[in-house]
């Protein structure tokens, strides 16, 4: 296999990324024929951020600045009125004398998540029916999937499910009334 020069692999990884955001480090490793840390040094070198961040600036870029939401953990994707994706990662001041996550926390995680979703300037939550289903305790990786299940005048129905290695240990059902 023939070598690119630095400038060359420079210009076609830039374009590589723009192309497809979603590409991994291994990925382009592999179709430039390099090691995985000459990828990572190169987009170091281009000042262009990992995959994990780029998700996350994605995501957020889908959102009108002016309705962003503070979402509690990390929003990786969002899909204005139809669904959004947080990922949040129990730590220790989470948990409680048992070493057991917080209720309020898996609570703020699913609400805010689902402000993020319906990305409205005023809205208040009318109703929350929440299950705790499973114990969380800290280290545990929290993946929360919002979806807007109907709307009807002002008001949106929100499905809230917040897994951990697949498994639900949280879900909520939010009515979410606009007051615009």
């Amino acid at each position: 296999m023939v070598r690119i020069a630095r400038e060359k692999r420079h210009t076609l990884l830039k374009k590589r990324i723009e192309e497809n955001p979603f590409i991994n480090d291994e990925e382009l490793a592999e179709e430039f024929s390099v090691s995985i840390a000459t990828i990572r040094l190169d987009r170091m070198a281009l000042g262009i951020p990992e995959l994990r961040i780029r998700i996350k600036q994605r995501a957020q870029a889908s959102l009108p600045q002016h309705h962003l939401v503070q979402v509690v953990g990390e929003l990786v994707d969002c899909i204005v009125g139809k669904s959004a994706l947080s990922i949040l990662t129990a730590t220790e001041d989470m948990v409680d004398s048992a070493h057991i996550v917080q209720s309020q926390f898996l609570y703020a995680q699913a609400n805010s998540l689902t402000r993020a979703v319906l990305n409205l300037p005023v809205c208040i939550t009318t109703v929350g029916n929440i299950k705790y289903k499973q114990p969380v305790t800290v280290g545990d990786k929290l993946v929360a999937k919002a979806e807007v299940i109907r709307q009807r005048d002002q008001k949106y129905y929100v499905w809230v499910t917040i897994r951990k290695k697949a498994k639900e240990v949280f879900r909520a059902k939010f009515i979410m009334e606009s007051l615009e």
